[in-house]
């Protein structure tokens, strides 16, 4: 599954219906016009049509690594740039760092941790109106990358079976994590053999 390009009128934001009636999507709608869309789309908010965020609570954060899965998803998007947005709390907290280094280390997504969904809402207001003026939101502008990329490489690293070597030559076969994508089950067998092959596949499109 991947983001599907949305048209986001300036100084409005859409939402994922999944958050209808949520506190967030209140606070939201007391400050800026907001749209909900019945989609299956990972992203949970497009504060413009180059910006998607996904939200992670503090049970998403604890419940272990789903949250990569949807990370991922985000990052290998064409059509977004992607922000995700993290509620701190003291149970959660723990989990940060872990959670910084993967989507930020590994992916090269913006991470922003915030106290709770009132926060959170804040800050996509905030994000909203940044992007209405050009050049004021970092997350639009271009970010330059080598026909390797870093991100790419060190996401495939992390996972179980798959060396540097591993990864490299996976890289090699497929140049970007859009081909990687798209490669079959057989294809990545090829280069890094049928049990690593295997949860790598089942990762990439989400299969439990």
């Amino acid at each position: 599954m991947s983001t599907q390009i949305i048209n986001v009128p300036v100084g409005h934001i859409i939402a994922n219906s999944r958050w209808k009636g949520s506190s967030l999507a209140t606070d939201l709608q007391s400050s800026i016009p907001v749209h909900f869309e019945n989609s299956s789309d990972v992203v949970d908010f497009y504060p413009s049509t180059n910006v998607g965020v996904i939200f992670l609570s503090e049970a998403d954060t604890v419940e272990g690594c789903a949250y990569k899965r949807r990370a991922a998803r985000l990052r290998r998007a064409s059509t977004v740039r992607g922000a995700v947005i993290i509620e701190k709390t003291p149970t959660s907290a723990q989990y940060l760092l872990d959670i910084q280094k993967f989507c930020v280390g590994n992916l090269g997504l913006h991470v922003v941790p915030v106290k709770n969904q009132a926060e959170a809402a804040a800050f996509l207001v905030q994000l909203v109106y940044a992007e209405g003026k050009l050049g004021s939101n970092p997350f639009k502008k271009d970010q330059k990358r080598e026909p390797s990329d870093p991100a790419v490489l060190n996401a495939l690293m992390s996972f179980r079976g798959v060396g540097s070597t591993s990864a490299k030559s996976l890289l090699e076969s497929f140049p970007s994590l859009k081909q990687l994508c798209k490669a079959s089950l057989k294809d990545l067998a090829e280069v890094v053999g049928k049990a690593s092959a295997g949860k790598l596949y089942q990762f990439l499109h989400g299969n439990s």
